[in-house]
């Protein structure tokens, strides 16, 4: 095995026990020494691969950005007729796939808030990214729908999502695809309702 091969893995394994850390013990926790136990590693191992602590967690960030990001980015349809279909698996979708990875998740919902910190930031540019993304897709459900309603319809989708992966989480729901479903589909009602979100409020 070569040596690179080598160290991308133990660059691998300490950026698992930095997210395995923030996972277990919150994010002010977070010491090299504590990491490089974890990883199984003798802390100077550390400072090999990393300059600090934040340029670690940047590269946390980046590495599970990479592993959440194709599901955060659906594909909107291009066919009108399918555009209700589709937004509904994109809801399904994205929740299934924030989920897949317990611990991913779990980091990614408590942190997404925190704009302080590196992963916060990260977790900022996905969810804008996908909120962007529902966005298209409630103007494919509805072509030129009003800009408050395309707005308030995306961010609510968005947060079905978060809600719907944190209720997972937590054992609250065990349905992901009817709960996904359900909620789906009462937007798309409302989306399609004559009456704009402004002037129902």
């Amino acid at each position: 095995m070569s040596r690179q091969i080598n160290k991308e893995r133990t660059r691998r394994r300490l950026l698992q026990a930095i997210l395995k850390t923030i996972h277990r013990y919150g994010h002010g926790t977070l010491t090299t020494g504590r990491v490089a136990q974890l990883a199984g590693l003798a802390q100077p191992t550390f400072y090999v691969h990393f300059r600090s602590m934040d340029q670690a967690l940047e590269q946390v960030a980046e590495w599970v950005a990479l592993e959440l990001g194709p599901a955060f980015e659906p594909t909107v349809s291009p066919e009108s007729d399918r555009a209700a279909q589709v937004l509904e698996e994109a809801v399904l979708k994205c929740t299934r796939s924030l989920v897949e990875d317990r611990k991913v998740a779990q980091v990614f919902l408590s942190n997404r808030r925190d704009h302080t910190t590196a992963l916060g930031r990260r977790w900022a540019v996905l969810t804008g990214g996908l909120r962007e993304r529902m966005r298209e897709m409630v103007e494919q459900v509805r072509p030129e729908p009003a800009p408050a309603d395309a707005d308030l319809h995306a961010e609510m989708l968005v947060s079905i999502i978060f809600g719907l992966a944190e209720a997972h989480l937590d054992e609250r729901v065990d349905d992901l695809d009817r709960a996904a479903s359900v909620a789906s589909r009462a937007i798309i009602s409302s989306i399609l309702s004559n009456t704009g979100v402004a002037d129902a409020a």
